[in-house]
């Protein structure tokens, strides 16, 4: 028996399996490369901002840079409650046009026994001479609130207000204290 062609063969066939290995490797490899981006960011005020309006409810509150607002509404039984002029919207750009929309967020509780006591809610946006632009109509089917869609955008001129004014029913036998929490988005294009 001949050892050195016994280890020949062995040498060979490692070497020809750790070729085979490398070119595997190499072939699966991943070649990448990295690129960088470098942003600076200010903070400035927003162009477009809420103004509590000539007929906001006690007990409203205003963010103090303008972009958010908590309106404290009510509802009576068997009347429409309108709240002429409780909200503003301004754009506060002096140059630019700029466009926002009215989008349902949530509204709770969103149905049961206590959401039977209200009829509708609703959210009418004004352009600066008093017409409608669009609206936002919560409604009320079987204890149970019916949620509207976002309204489409709407362009607002530069340095111009719009008021948001706001309705409010309720059923004849209406309860005391119950208590609807809506949110509602403003939605703002740049």
């Amino acid at each position: 028996m001949n050892l050195r062609k016994i280890a020949s063969k062995r040498s060979t066939k490692f070497l020809i399996l750790l070729i085979a290995s490398l070119l595997i490797s190499a072939a699966s490899a991943e070649i990448y490369f990295s690129m960088f981006a470098q942003s600076a960011v200010t903070i400035t005020g927003a162009p477009v901002v809420f103004v509590l309006g000539s007929d906001a409810p006690a007990g409203s509150t205003l963010g103090s840079n303008g972009t958010w607002v908590s309106l404290a509404l009510a509802a009576y039984p068997n009347v429409t409650l309108t709240y002429g002029d409780p909200l503003n919207i301004s754009n506060t750009d002096a140059s630019n046009s700029h466009q926002f929309r009215l989008r349902p967020v949530s509204i709770t509780p969103s149905s049961g026994a206590s959401v039977g006591n209200f009829t509708s809610i609703n959210f009418n946006v004004e352009n600066a001479t008093g017409a409608s632009q669009a609206n936002v109509t919560y409604t009320v089917s079987s204890n149970t609130w019916n949620t509207p869609s976002a309204t489409g955008y709407l362009t607002i001129p530069p340095s111009t207000q719009w008021i948001i004014s706001v309705s409010t029913e309720a059923v004849a036998g209406a309860s005391s204290g119950n208590t609807e929490n809506i949110q509602i988005s403003v939605d703002v294009i740049q």
